[in-house]
Protein backbone atom coordinates (compact mmCIF):
# COMPACT_ATOMS: atom_id res chain seq x y z
CA UNK A 1 0.00 0.00 0.00
CA UNK A 2 2.97 2.33 0.76
CA UNK A 3 4.79 0.98 -2.57
CA UNK A 4 8.13 0.24 -0.69
CA UNK A 5 9.18 -2.94 -2.24
CA UNK A 6 12.33 -2.48 -4.83
CA UNK A 7 10.41 -3.88 -7.95
CA UNK A 8 12.15 -4.41 -11.15
CA UNK A 9 11.08 -1.57 -12.20
CA UNK A 10 12.26 0.72 -9.19
CA UNK A 11 15.39 -1.20 -9.62
CA UNK A 12 16.03 -0.37 -13.15
CA UNK A 13 15.21 3.33 -12.86
CA UNK A 14 18.15 3.49 -10.78
CA UNK A 15 20.35 1.33 -12.32
CA UNK A 16 20.65 -1.85 -10.49
CA UNK A 17 18.40 -4.19 -12.68
CA UNK A 18 19.03 -4.61 -16.14
CA UNK A 19 15.18 -4.50 -16.88
CA UNK A 20 11.77 -3.43 -15.76
CA UNK A 21 10.49 -6.57 -16.68
CA UNK A 22 8.16 -8.56 -14.32
CA UNK A 23 9.53 -11.46 -13.49
CA UNK A 24 6.69 -13.71 -12.86
CA UNK A 25 5.07 -13.06 -16.46
CA UNK A 26 7.60 -11.50 -17.97
CA UNK A 27 4.42 -9.16 -19.52
CA UNK A 28 5.00 -5.69 -18.13
CA UNK A 29 6.57 -3.67 -15.82
CA UNK A 30 7.12 -4.74 -12.48
CA UNK A 31 5.23 -2.01 -10.18
CA UNK A 32 3.34 -2.46 -7.18
CA UNK A 33 0.30 -1.73 -9.66
CA UNK A 34 1.02 -4.95 -11.95
CA UNK A 35 2.24 -6.82 -9.48
CA UNK A 36 -0.57 -6.63 -7.00
CA UNK A 37 -3.04 -7.86 -9.47
CA UNK A 38 -2.67 -6.46 -12.99
CA UNK A 39 -0.18 -9.53 -13.45
CA UNK A 40 -1.56 -12.69 -15.02
CA UNK A 41 -0.19 -14.78 -12.31
CA UNK A 42 -1.61 -12.82 -9.41
CA UNK A 43 -4.94 -12.13 -10.72
CA UNK A 44 -5.57 -15.74 -11.52
CA UNK A 45 -4.44 -16.17 -7.82
CA UNK A 46 -6.60 -13.59 -6.71
CA UNK A 47 -9.84 -14.96 -8.52
CA UNK A 48 -9.44 -18.31 -7.15
CA UNK A 49 -9.37 -17.15 -3.65
CA UNK A 50 -12.30 -14.78 -4.13
CA UNK A 51 -14.01 -18.33 -5.66
CA UNK A 52 -12.89 -19.54 -2.23
CA UNK A 53 -14.04 -17.07 -0.22
CA UNK A 54 -17.30 -16.33 -1.98
CA UNK A 55 -16.64 -12.49 -2.60
CA UNK A 56 -17.64 -10.68 -5.36
CA UNK A 57 -15.59 -7.89 -5.05
CA UNK A 58 -14.65 -6.43 -8.51
CA UNK A 59 -11.66 -4.50 -8.25
CA UNK A 60 -8.41 -5.87 -9.63
CA UNK A 61 -6.52 -3.24 -7.87
CA UNK A 62 -5.03 -3.70 -4.24
CA UNK A 63 -6.14 -0.50 -2.74
CA UNK A 64 -9.82 -0.62 -4.32
CA UNK A 65 -10.22 -4.39 -2.81
CA UNK A 66 -9.62 -3.43 0.23
CA UNK A 67 -11.78 -0.46 0.26
CA UNK A 68 -14.29 -3.08 -1.08
CA UNK A 69 -14.17 -5.28 1.47
CA UNK A 70 -14.14 -2.70 4.55
CA UNK A 71 -17.72 -1.47 2.59
CA UNK A 72 -19.10 -4.87 1.84
CA UNK A 73 -21.97 -5.61 3.67
CA UNK A 74 -20.80 -9.09 5.32
CA UNK A 75 -19.83 -9.46 9.08
CA UNK A 76 -17.02 -8.24 11.03
CA UNK A 77 -15.51 -11.74 10.99
CA UNK A 78 -15.96 -12.27 7.20
CA UNK A 79 -13.96 -8.92 6.75
CA UNK A 80 -11.80 -10.23 9.22
CA UNK A 81 -10.83 -13.20 7.46
CA UNK A 82 -10.80 -11.81 3.69
CA UNK A 83 -8.30 -9.01 5.07
CA UNK A 84 -5.97 -12.20 5.95
CA UNK A 85 -6.81 -13.77 2.50
CA UNK A 86 -5.25 -10.18 0.95
CA UNK A 87 -2.33 -9.98 3.29
CA UNK A 88 -1.11 -13.67 2.91
CA UNK A 89 -1.90 -13.51 -1.06
CA UNK A 90 0.46 -10.22 -1.24
CA UNK A 91 3.09 -11.55 0.72
CA UNK A 92 3.26 -15.67 -1.00
CA UNK A 93 3.15 -13.14 -4.49
CA UNK A 94 6.16 -11.38 -3.07
CA UNK A 95 7.67 -14.57 -2.10
CA UNK A 96 6.47 -16.24 -5.64
CA UNK A 97 9.05 -12.99 -6.82
CA UNK A 98 11.71 -13.73 -5.23
CA UNK A 99 11.50 -17.60 -6.15
CA UNK A 100 11.44 -16.34 -8.99
CA UNK A 101 14.43 -14.26 -8.64
CA UNK A 102 16.69 -16.25 -6.75
CA UNK A 103 15.85 -19.66 -8.15
CA UNK A 104 14.54 -18.89 -12.08
CA UNK A 105 11.39 -20.89 -11.48
CA UNK A 106 7.56 -20.06 -10.31
CA UNK A 107 5.38 -21.36 -8.16
CA UNK A 108 2.76 -22.86 -9.94
CA UNK A 109 -0.75 -20.81 -9.36
CA UNK A 110 -2.35 -23.92 -7.71
CA UNK A 111 0.51 -24.64 -5.48
CA UNK A 112 0.64 -20.51 -4.28
CA UNK A 113 -3.43 -20.85 -3.55
CA UNK A 114 -3.43 -24.17 -1.82
CA UNK A 115 -0.33 -22.40 0.76
CA UNK A 116 -2.57 -19.29 0.62
CA UNK A 117 -5.52 -21.53 2.04
CA UNK A 118 -3.50 -23.36 4.44
CA UNK A 119 -2.08 -20.03 5.84
CA UNK A 120 -4.95 -18.18 6.11
CA UNK A 121 -7.10 -21.04 7.85
CA UNK A 122 -4.29 -21.72 10.36
CA UNK A 123 -3.81 -18.06 11.48
CA UNK A 124 -8.01 -17.44 11.78
CA UNK A 125 -8.27 -20.69 14.17
CA UNK A 126 -4.92 -19.25 15.90
CA UNK A 127 -7.07 -15.53 16.67
CA UNK A 128 -10.71 -17.18 16.47
CA UNK A 129 -12.75 -14.95 17.79
CA UNK A 130 -14.78 -16.95 21.42
CA UNK A 131 -18.64 -14.86 20.03
CA UNK A 132 -18.57 -15.60 16.26
CA UNK A 133 -21.78 -16.12 14.83
CA UNK A 134 -23.41 -19.55 14.28
CA UNK A 135 -22.93 -19.04 10.37
CA UNK A 136 -19.70 -17.68 10.29
CA UNK A 137 -18.59 -20.55 12.08
CA UNK A 138 -19.99 -22.96 9.63
CA UNK A 139 -18.96 -21.03 6.45
CA UNK A 140 -15.13 -21.31 7.80
CA UNK A 141 -15.56 -24.49 9.01
CA UNK A 142 -16.52 -25.02 5.11
CA UNK A 143 -13.59 -23.24 3.32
Amino acid sequence: MQSRLQTTSKLARIGVSQTAHCLICSQGDETHQHLFFQCVYSSECLRTVKTWLGVSATSNSLTNLVSQVGHSRCSKFKKQVCYAAIVAAVYLIWHCRNTSYCESCVPTVTHTVSKLKQVVRGRIQTVMPKSISRRDSEWFMKL
